[in-house]
Formats: structure tokens, C-alpha cells, sequence
């Protein structure tokens, strides 16, 4: 397993659409190993009790 410091070199090397890629992989790889917490999972139920209810508002970009 190569380090951080071994692996900088490299990345700087890349292409800017390969640089583009591998950071997009690095965020996904971050997102999967997010744990949702209880607090959250509270909020997202509420949202969606509140969006069946009709309880919410449409906002146009």
C-alpha cells in the first residue's frame, strides 16, 4: 500500500479530466463511508411526512 506522499507525485501528473475523475471517486468513496445519524434520519422522515402531507412549498430556480 503505497502513502499519501508516494501516490502525490502521481496525481499531479494526471490530466486535468483524469485529476476531475479521481476526485469525483474520492467523494464517492467519502459518501459511502458516511453513517447517517439519528438526528438526520429524524429530519428525513419528518421532510417526507411533511411532502405527503402537502405540508411543503416549490421553489423555482
Amino acid at each position: 500500500m503505497k502513502t499519501l506522499e508516494e501516490l502525490e507525485p502521481h496525481v499531479r501528473r494526471l490530466s486535468k479530466a483524469d485529476k476531475q475523475v479521481l476526485l469525483g471517486r474520492l467523494e464517492d468513496m467519502l459518501e459511502d463511508e458516511l453513517e447517517f445519524t439519528d438526528t438526520f434520519n429524524a429530519k428525513i422522515a419528518r421532510a417526507k411526512r411533511d411532502i405527503a402531507s402537502g405540508n411543503c412549498r416549490i421553489v423555482k430556480p
